[in-house]
């Protein structure tokens, strides 16, 4: 059984009207929303949570890691699967899975049952970011979806800024355990919404019997050995990246042993995708569209790395050294977070007028590459202004590249890719953010430690590697705080000059992308359209001669 077999001809691709599509989107935005403020909302309940359960500065860090391997290790799964299953059902299973994640996570009473649960919440949270943007490719035409992508986008940031200020605002007054709980209700009204509104299936008429040998049908499909080599070899990989640093070493056997078993086990998912699987979850077609795809999926290692590594130093940056308090940090943070907002939607509306998305990314990746030029000069005393337009800038970047990278991908590939292209990308993406954190936080540690070795105590330097965030609460003579913030100041140089090094290489690979432009995709797909009438109608006329 091949991929044109009809279990995957019901043809989710259904372009709404206008009218329809302002019924149906509110429910993609929310459903977005949720996720991301999921993600955030627990990031200023950490330490809240870390008292109430007994957990070290090392032991917090996998509350985060857990959620992380999860939600990575989905990526590729989840496209294919919303393929098989529909995307319908694959968002309320995401949702669903999200949710009671969310609400066990809360009952937690013991770190590892909040590990264990939030790696649960980590499958349906990470799920859902790519099936949105799958589902919005789905109900627009390729001209309509840079303004929907823009506006999802939105969501996006929204999520990001109100979660922490959500999260930390019902620790601090009901309890940590409601930055989880307040989750569910929303879970509950995004699977409503949705199956309120969804276009129904072509097939929703079937009997009972009828579906039951449907779904095994589909059952059969799934490349279960893909999937689980690719769940495994993931997580073998995340582990050491996302904890080396902080609960483990690079060089223990523990890390490197996790690290040869992943590289072997991708390996083999690979050669199981490329040679024996019928309907393949991770096609090798993906890399054969043309030079600007590969491009772009290769450029959102590099996005990933430059964002998430962003959100985790300057937030450092701002209270180690600058002295600023988590809610003033937080403020700080908002000129990005608000630029990257309204960014996103204005790029998808000029994406749209402009039927074209090369000068968005390009002038994204130059704004991006400014700031990030700007933070190398970042110091103990820099002008808040100057924090505030760098903010802007890094803001522009963000919202110039999340989804107008994703509108060029689709734009320059295969309809019927849609899926597995959107998880693959989001995959990349979420590698590059880990392996940039972790990187981001090596670079930090290795510097600290080299600037205060034979100054300090060594159990000092621990803790304060240990815990980014121990300096107020370590007893420090004056001399000794002022050392160690040049230090730290010293560590953020370095970082920052490897983000603005990352950011001039995207900036280069950028400029060398073709711009296939909006009205060729749709060309495409009209044509691809038309090849599958006339496959369906010759079938017929096979099933019924005259």
């Amino acid at each position: 059984m091949d991929e044109t077999t009809p279990l995957l001809q019901s043809q989710q691709h259904h372009s709404l009207s206008q009218r329809r599509l302002l019924v149906v989107f509110p429910a993609l935005a929310l459903i977005h929303f949720t996720s991301f403020l999921d993600q955030t909302a627990i990031s200023t309940s950490l330490p809240a949570i870390a008292s109430a359960l007994g957990l070290g500065a090392s032991s917090v860090s996998l509350v985060g890691a857990s959620f992380l391997i999860t939600s990575t290790s989905i990526q590729l799964i989840n496209g294919r699967l919303s393929d098989i299953f529909g995307r319908k059902a694959a968002l309320v299973a995401a949702l669903a899975i999200m949710g009671a994640g969310n609400l066990w996570s809360g009952f937690a009473a013991t770190g590892v049952q909040l590990f264990v649960a939030r790696a649960f919440t980590g499958f349906g949270a990470g799920a859902i970011n790519a099936l949105v943007q799958i589902a919005i490719a789905d109900i627009t035409t390729l001209e309509q979806r840079g303004y929907y992508f823009g506006m999802v986008g939105m969501a996006v940031a929204a999520g990001n800024g109100l979660g922490p200020l959500v999260g930390g605002g019902l620790t601090q007054t009901i309890g940590w355990q409601w930055a989880f709980w307040f989750v569910c209700p929303l879970c509950v009204v995004g699977i409503s919404y949705l199956m309120a509104v969804w276009p129904s299936s072509r097939s929703g008429s079937a009997s009972a019997s009828a579906a039951q040998d449907r779904i095994w049908d589909k059952l059969k499909l799934v490349d279960w050995a893909g999937a689980w080599a690719s769940l495994f070899s993931i997580a073998l990989l995340l582990i050491p990246i996302s904890q080396c640093g902080s609960t483990m070493s690079w060089a223990s056997p523990a890390a490197m042993s996790m690290l040869i078993a992943g590289t072997m086990l991708f390996g083999v998912f690979l050669a199981v995708e490329w040679r024996f699987a019928k309907l393949p979850l991770l096609p090798a077609r993906l890399f054969y569209y043309n030079r600007s795809t590969n491009i772009l999926i290769g450029a959102n290692i590099l996005i990933g790395w430059i964002y998430w590594g962003n959100l985790f130093l300057l937030p450092l940056y701002l209270q180690n050294v600058r002295g600023a308090s988590p809610a003033q940090a937080g403020v700080l943070m908002l000129p990005m977070v608000i630029t990257h907002g309204l960014t996103s939607g204005l790029t998808g509306v000029l994406i749209s007028m402009l039927g074209h998305y090369k000068p968005i990314i390009v002038a994204g990746a130059v704004c991006w590459a400014l700031g990030a030029l700007a933070k190398t000069q970042f110091d103990q005393a820099t002008p808040i202004w100057q924090i505030v337009v760098v903010g802007v800038l890094d803001g522009i970047g963000v919202g110039c590249s999340l989804q107008p990278v994703l509108i060029g991908m689709l734009a320059g590939s295969d309809t019927e890719d849609r899926a597995v292209l959107t998880g693959l990308r989001n995959f990349v993406r979420d590698m590059g953010g880990a392996t940039g954190t972790t990187v981001s936080g090596t670079i930090l540690s290795n510097v600290l430690s080299g600037q205060l070795r034979g100054r300090i105590s060594d159990r000092l330097i621990g803790q304060l590697i240990s815990s980014p965030f121990a300096l107020e609460d370590l007893p420090l003579t004056g001399e000794e705080r002022d050392m160690i913030t040049r230090a730290h100041m010293a560590g953020f140089h370095a970082a920052f000059t490897s983000f603005a090094v990352l950011t001039a290489l995207h900036l280069f690979s950028c400029v060398w992308i073709r711009d296939y432009g909006l009205k060729q995709g749709k060309a495409r797909q009209q044509q691809q359209e038309h090849v599958e009438e006339e496959r369906v109608q010759s079938s017929r006329e096979e099933q019924n001669p005259i």
